[in-house]
């Protein structure tokens, strides 16, 4: 099917109508294909997680991603463009428990089976994945593999993650710990720091200043400063700074201890009037001074601590907020964890994963965190040990997915040890290109400041945890590191599909039996879901079984996703391959910016300001919104999107495709073919403009490629699109149009082969950019000339760069005539003069030598696109241009000077410009062909005009094809239209030549 249509352009249809024939032609299977002769540029994507409807700011990302792939597939490469989906974790859990209604993780089991909420996620995953393929996908012409996607919830996937758990753990990379970790209660799992630090939100919780009293010592306490009062059920000792300054505050009959700079505002906040410091210490003559429990009689569980209740020393506790006194509970803080395996601390955790207190909190037994809080308020102010009560609004970690604010309490996790390798993950992240460079520091400093990571989760929907205990014996620990491994170990298996094997409850069902124990049960935790996607760089080819595919892959061209990835996806991928392969699997990253409103606000439901891709895409088409997209930002920084702003890309492929519309008419009416009007033999006879366009062709290829090198998309779209507006459409074709329209002579051929040179080229550029527009202008026109072609854009070649045909002086020559030509323009302007009225004479002052050598140079096409029958490029004005006939006017780099009004002879051929326009607008109206000739009939009672056309019949004639032009008469067929010219009323009309015309 070539497509041969070059009317009215209408984006949907043409987009479309390409999307048909590249379905019935199989082209991106055949933009996919491999060709052994060609070098390889790689891709890995990063998987979407489906969970959700894709977004603009997905869309971003995507587009971004089809650009690079396209563009190194015109070069010539054999593009890696696999897709992926990130299927499990916590994201699909959280939407699947709101859908069904569950509130808590242990009505999983109550109101609905393991099993059946396992198929239920499946479900989800299968509904949104329909979205991403078709709207995140292929409605925006991104070509990659879906047939053969790589998707985490798959069995042989999940076996390349267990193959990492076990080699981490065979090098002693893996660990059993309890410590303090994060925890959702709503999802009741823990967090990593990488989720920990995406869910910050706005948070008010209570602020209150508390009394500790001192043991042995009448009416003296330590007062403390806490915003998460349920805590206080957990406390074990009060820090200090050993180096800071404590005074002891006498307040009536009562004495506080607080630290010196503090004392004032929390005697404010107090509403204390009278107070003085009788004591001055230093932070470490406190260590060991003890204190009675505020809540021992309601937690008993306290009495039976000994090594508790007294002032520790910690560097970390701040003097410049709270007290400087700092209530510490091992159970619920990192940092107080720290202390208390220092001071050999009891490490109380009376909090469950739920967020509830268990029996060991005593009256507070049964009660969420912030009911605790609550009561805990009370019975300090019952209690007259509440100081101070107020709030406080700050940045608080809330879960990253369903938002619920986070608890930090102790457990026991397993953990990778990334701190053992950290100096082997910078080294490699030292050889990784991350653009844009400015970002390279938030990665290197996130690895640098890296933490073992805490790779389980308490969680159903995920893969499973390939640890087992013996149950007799718990110190013996079996990992396994394959499904075969599993099978061969196995004494009982369900007769389920492998897929259903490696998850929950299935997995459990597995009876294992060694030698050395009778009983195995698996840890009961799945794997945090950013190592299933971390594996990507092997697991997506399957490499464990493709190994000569992985390794003709590895490392990465490229990968690009959101700058909050450098946590996330970008980490664990870094952290993944130099454990099991000593080296980075990326060579680059583009680092995205996120997408924002039009107000800079973050889109989110909650604000209801999200644009979704399918609303974008079905109101306003794909390559707009592409163009939009890829012209607007840089990539790397935030993107302002406003669906406002949409119009003017359309606007701008219009003009695009209007130049298309221009050479094709012409160069199908003069014949013109591109093997018998060869450009190279052509080339010779070439006028200044034509070789600068073909200069400028190769310049801007050249510059796309630099940009493209660094991933300036924004940059290399822009480049490419301003060739086409400004140095095609609004001066080549300008500069050309007078020479194919004349009747006879070889030089419009010159014209239509550095044309039909540019257009090609240009178009190719352009292709990764709008692929649909570009596509279809390949058929209409391409394809039209050289039926031989490639049978889409997106399999053409772009040929290198011809150097030799690069004119750095002449382009500069030009780029001056072009800067004059708007100055002169400006003076016009100022005069009251069209453009399209000729004048006699003008001045043009340039002081730097070189760019006066460059108009002189140019002075022909200056005088063409000012329309000046003389111009002067002179060292100073002529006295001339100090008279009131003429008007001067200066910028920066020149001083110019036009007649201030028209003389007689230049007013007629103004006069007859302004009717060649009327009527050639009437062409247009009439749908007249370019080549055919009309007869035209002028009626009018002005005799200014009735001059100018007679002193200018012929020029007339020739500029709109007339074969007979009659004065004072009009056509009883044809066209008729009246004018108004200068305030002089005309009427014209027109027919084609031949016809009958009664007068």
């Amino acid at each position: 099917m070539i497509i041969t249509d070059l009317g009215r352009f209408r984006i949907k249809d043409i987009e479309k109508e390409v999307k048909k024939y590249w379905s019935t032609n199989e082209i991106p299977a055949k933009w996919r294909s491999i060709n052994k002769e060609r070098p390889t540029y790689s891709f890995l994507e990063g998987p979407p997680t489906a969970n959700g409807f894709p977004h603009i700011g997905h869309l971003r990302g995507r587009i971004y991603k089809d650009m690079v792939l396209k563009y190194y597939r015109l070069k010539g490469f054999n593009v890696w463009a696999q897709a992926g989906w990130d299927e499990q974790g916590l994201p699909v859990e959280v939407e699947v428990e709101k859908k069904l209604g569950i509130k808590h993780k242990k009505e999983i089991g109550e109101k609905i089976g393991f099993d059946e909420f396992v198929r239920k996620c499946n479900e989800l995953v299968d509904y949104y994945l329909s979205f991403w393929r078709k709207y995140a996908t292929e409605e925006i012409g991104l070509w990659l593999d879906l047939e053969n996607a790589y998707e985490t919830r798959k069995a042989w996937y999940i076996n390349h993650v267990w193959h990492f758990i076990k080699e981490a753990y065979e090098k002693g990379l893996i660990y059993e710990g309890y410590r303090v970790l994060p925890y959702c209660p709503r999802c009741e799992t823990a967090l990593s720091d990488a989720e920990v630090d995406q869910g910050y939100q706005e948070k008010i919780s209570p602020s209150i200043y508390v009394k500790f009293k001192v043991e042995g010592e009448r009416g003296t306490y330590l007062i403390i400063w806490t915003t998460t009062p349920w805590t206080i059920v957990d406390n074990e000792a009060v820090a200090v700074n050993p180096e800071g300054t404590y005074c002891k505050v006498r307040v009536g009959d009562e004495y506080w201890w607080i630290a010196e700079n503090r004392v004032k505002e929390v005697m404010d906040l107090s509403g204390v009037k009278e107070w003085s410091c009788v004591e001055r210490v230093k932070g470490s003559t406190l260590e060991g001074l003890r204190y009675e429990h505020p809540l021992m009689n309601e937690v008993p569980i306290h009495k039976t601590h000994k090594n508790a209740h007294y002032v520790v020393l910690a560097e970390y506790v701040s003097l410049d907020e709270g007290t400087g006194l700092v209530h510490t509970a091992p159970g619920h803080g990192p940092e107080d964890y720290e202390t208390g395996v220092k001071y050999g601390l009891p490490i109380t955790s009376n909090v469950e994963i739920n967020g509830v207190f268990n029996e060991k909190g005593g009256v507070f037994k049964g009660l969420y965190v912030d009911e605790a809080s609550r009561k805990v308020i009370e019975i300090l102010k019952n209690k007259r040990l509440l100081v101070h009560e107020g709030t406080i609004k700050h940045q608080y970690p809330h879960c990253w997915r369903c938002h619920t604010p986070l608890i930090y309490r102790a457990g026991r996790q397993w953990f990778l040890k990334v701190t053992a390798v950290k100096e082997r993950l910078l080294q490699e992240l030292s050889k990784v290109n991350i653009y844009p460079t400015k970002l390279r520091a938030r990665f290197d400093n996130w690895v640098a400041n890296a933490k073992d990571w805490t790779i389980s989760r308490s969680r159903i929907w995920g893969t499973p945890l390939p640890i087992w205990k013996c149950r007799s014996d718990p110190k013996k620990v079996l990992v396994i590191g394959s499904l075969d491994e599993l099978k061969n170990y196995a004494a009982f298996l369900p007769k389920v599909k492998d897929d259903e094997l490696v998850h929950r409850p299935w997995i459990d069902e597995v009876k294992i039996v060694t030698d050395d124990c009778q009983e195995w049960v698996r840890e009961p935790f799945v794997v945090d879901v950013w190592i299933d996607s971390g594996m990507a760089w092997l697991a997506s080819v399957n490499g464990l079984k493709n190994q000569e595919v992985w390794r003709k892959l590895f490392p990465y061209n490229f990968i690009t996703e959101g700058i909050d990835q450098t946590r996330g996806w970008f980490y664990s991928l870094l952290v993944t391959s130099v454990i099991l392969t000593g080296q980075a699997p990326y060579k680059d990253i583009l680092m995205q910016g996120l997408v924002l409103d039009k107000y800079g606000r973050k889109m989110t439901k909650h604000l209801g300001n999200v644009v979704w891709g399918k609303d974008a895409i079905e109101r306003y088409g794909v390559d707009q919104l592409r163009l939009y997209i890829l012209s607007s930002y840089p990539p790397g920084e935030p993107f302002i999107f406003n669906l406002e702003e949409l119009k003017e890309p359309l606007s701008k492929l219009n003009i695009i495709w209007n130049v298309y519309r221009f050479a094709n008419t012409y160069m199908e009416l003069d014949k013109f073919n591109p093997e018998v009007h060869d450009l190279k033999e052509l080339i010779k006879n070439a006028k200044k403009e034509d070789l600068w366009i073909i200069s400028r062709v190769n310049t801007v290829q050249k510059e796309v490629d630099e940009y493209m090198k660094h991933y300036d998309l924004h940059l290399a779209t822009r480049a490419v699109i301003n060739f086409f507006i400004e140095d095609l459409s609004h001066n080549y074709l300008r500069l050309v149009r007078p020479r194919v329209w004349r009747e006879e002579g070889d030089d419009k051929y010159v014209v239509y082969a550095a044309l039909y040179y540019t257009l090609k080229k240009g178009l190719q550029m352009l292709s990764p950019i709008t692929p649909h527009f570009a596509e279809a202008l390949w058929l209409r026109f391409i394809k039209k000339f050289e039926p031989k072609e490639a049978e889409s854009i997106h399999l053409s070649r772009l040929a290198d760069v011809e150097a030799d045909l690069i004119n750095t002086r002449l382009e500069k020559v030009f780029n001056e005539v072009f800067r004059a030509s708007s100055f002169i323009a400006s003076l016009r302007n100022a005069a009251g003069i069209k453009l399209r009225w000729p004048l006699k004479v003008a001045y043009l002052k340039v002081s730097d030598k070189e760019i006066k050598s460059m108009l002189e140079e140019g002075v022909e096409t200056l005088k063409f696109l000012t329309n000046i029958k003389h111009l002067e490029i002179v060292e100073e004005l002529p006295a001339e241009c100090k008279s009131k006939e003429f008007l001067t006017m200066s910028n920066e780099s020149m001083e110019g000077c036009i007649p201030s009004r028209l003389d007689k002879d230049t007013y007629m051929e103004a006069l007859a410009r302004e009717i060649i326009r009327r009527i050639q607008v009437m062409r247009n109206e009439a749908d007249l062909r370019v080549d055919e000739f009309i007869e035209v009939w002028i009626k009018t009672n002005d005799e200014d005009i009735v001059k100018s056309i007679e002193r200018l019949r012929d020029y007339i004639m020739n500029e709109v094809r007339a074969r007979k032009l009659v004065i004072g008469k009009i056509g009883s067929k044809g066209l008729i239209k009246e004018w108004d010219v200068e305030g002089k009323k005309i009427t014209i009309g027109i027919q084609r030549a031949g016809q009958d015309a009664a007068g």
